[in-house]
This record gives C-alpha cells, sequence and structure tokens, in this order.
C-alpha cells in the first residue's frame, strides 16, 4: 500500500487511461460523458503537478500558504496527504455526480469549480510566482478549460436549475476544498513518515535552489 501511496502521481496516468476508455466506450450522457472527460484529466493534471515537470508543492507553499520555507522535508505536506487531498477531491466533486445525477447541485459545482481552477493556473500563480508557466497548468488551460468551454456551450441547461442551486454548489465546492486540504486530518497525513516526496515532484524537473 505504501509503494501505491508513493507513486500515486504515475498511477493517475492509468487512471487517466481508464477514465477515458469508460468515457469512450460506455452508454453515457452527454453530462456524464463530460464528467468522465474532466476526470481524466484532472488525474493528467496530478501527474503535472507532482509527476513530471512537478513542482506543485512548493508553489503551493508559497502562494496558497504564504510561505518562504524552501526546505521540502519541513513541510507539513508528503505524498500520503496530497494523494489523499486530491483523489479525495476528484472523488467527491467529480465521480459523486456521476454516481448521484440527480442531485443537480453535485453536477453543477463540478463544473464551475473548473473556472477556478483554469483562473488558479492562468493568472493567480503566474502573477504571485511571476512566471510563465507554472506546474499543472498546460492540463489545467488546456484541458480543463476547453473541456468546461464545451460544456457550457453546448451541454449546459440553465432551465435544469435554480438560484439555490448555485448557491449550494458553491458552498458545496469549498466544503470538500476545505475538508481534503485543510482540515485535520490532511494536516495529520503529511506529517506521516515514509511518504516523503522527492525533490523532482516538491521543487519541480531541473529546480536550482
Amino acid at each position: 500500500m505504501k509503494k501505491l501511496v508513493i507513486i500515486w502521481h504515475y498511477v493517475s496516468v492509468y487512471l487517466a487511461g481508464l477514465s477515458a476508455l469508460i468515457a469512450l466506450f460506455a452508454p453515457v450522457n452527454p453530462v456524464q460523458k463530460c464528467l468522465l472527460a474532466f476526470i481524466t484529466i484532472l488525474f493528467l493534471h496530478f501527474f503535472e503537478e507532482f509527476g513530471y515537470p512537478g513542482g506543485f508543492p512548493l508553489m503551493g507553499m508559497k502562494v496558497m500558504m504564504n510561505s518562504d520555507e524552501m526546505d521540502y522535508t519541513k513541510w507539513d505536506v508528503n505524498n500520503l496527504s496530497s494523494m489523499f487531498g486530491n483523489w479525495g477531491f476528484l472523488f467527491l466533486l467529480y465521480v459523486l455526480p456521476l454516481i448521484l445525477p440527480d442531485v443537480r447541485f453535485l453536477t453543477l459545482s463540478a463544473m464551475m469549480f473548473l473556472f477556478a481552477e483554469v483562473l488558479m493556473h492562468l493568472v493567480l500563480f503566474p502573477v504571485a510566482l511571476k512566471t510563465f508557466y507554472n506546474a499543472g497548468q498546460i492540463t489545467a488551460v488546456l484541458g480543463l478549460g476547453f473541456i468546461g468551454c464545451y460544456y457550457f456551450s453546448m451541454v449546459f441547461n440553465p432551465a435544469m436549475f435554480v438560484w439555490h442551486d448555485y448557491v449550494i454548489a458553491v458552498i458545496w465546492f469549498v466544503a470538500v476544498f476545505m475538508f481534503c486540504f485543510r482540515s485535520k486530518l490532511y494536516w495529520n497525513l503529511g506529517k506521516k513518515g515514509g511518504y516523503e516526496l522527492t525533490e523532482t515532484t516538491a521543487y519541480g524537473a531541473g529546480f536550482k535552489k
């Protein structure tokens, strides 16, 4: 189990392939097909952030945690907390709408969060880091952004939702984010030994201290 956790971002590539096959060949409706496409890209997104070129943990510490600590062994983050946070977030926000398609706000929440993800990688991180590229940007902008535009222009039916669906959708993805990435469970997992990040995962390929 520990070996699986340590290479969770590589396993994500295979899960992306599986999700893509389901999207292509399973008898699903257009909304479910979009959700499966999002799941496929998100698994690849995890690899870009933590596998190759990697470097999202350092970016997260600088921008989201406002920390100047450069020694990744002192961060309360490791492969266990990273896998829990990212896979847990994917399940709660994107797989759950597949399981419960009649719960309208779940699908809406998944779709709305995409724009937050794209904006973070397209605007927030580049401005804060003063860099053109940031870990996860390619899959976020070209992958999630493209599919999100397709969903809202070709599949989305506003008549299916009422105003409080939008409110609950926002509350849901904020609650899921806080549980997956800011909860006591997340921080405790990040302190467990034996699941340490590699330098490539922590800093990114080619990073020079």
